[in-house]
């Protein structure tokens, strides 16, 4: 008897093989998904967040500013010179100038405190001391 050849071609998958591949695929590509999403997502905060930190630094060195150019300390804690603002659609600044017995070995300082709010971000906070020096 003669051996007869199968002729099995070693090209292309088998049915099992592409079944494999699909449920692999299929499990593989919801978490890559939700793993982007949550990336874009991370850099939107990111971006709110360092507008935020601009923003407060900005009003921090308008304050400081107006010290030293506009007409000093007493300029700078008059009540009511820095009412909160909007920079832009969505942000909230708002100043703190605290005086209340802050005085050191005769010289008066004052805390000055900027805060940026945004709904979608936490808060941020920047602090200075100014002194009537």
């Amino acid at each position: 008897m003669r051996e007869r050849k199968t002729g099995k071609c070693c090209e292309g998958f088998t049915l099992v093989e592409a079944v494999l591949l699909v449920v692999l695929i299929a499990v593989a590509i919801p978490p890559l998904l939700r793993l982007f999403g949550h990336s874009i997502l991370g850099s939107v905060d990111a971006e709110l967040r360092t507008k935020a930190v601009f923003y407060a630094q900005e009003k921090l060195e308008q304050i400081l500013n107006d010290k030293n150019v506009a007409g000093g300390y007493a300029v700078v804690v008059t009540p009511g010179r820095y009412p909160a603002d909007s920079p832009e659609q969505g942000f909230q600044r708002f100043v703190t100038i605290d005086t209340t017995g802050k005085v050191y070995n005769g010289v008066r300082y004052a805390r000055v405190v900027v805060t940026v709010r945004h709904p979608n971000v936490p808060d941020v906070s920047l602090e200075t001391w100014l002194t009537n020096y």
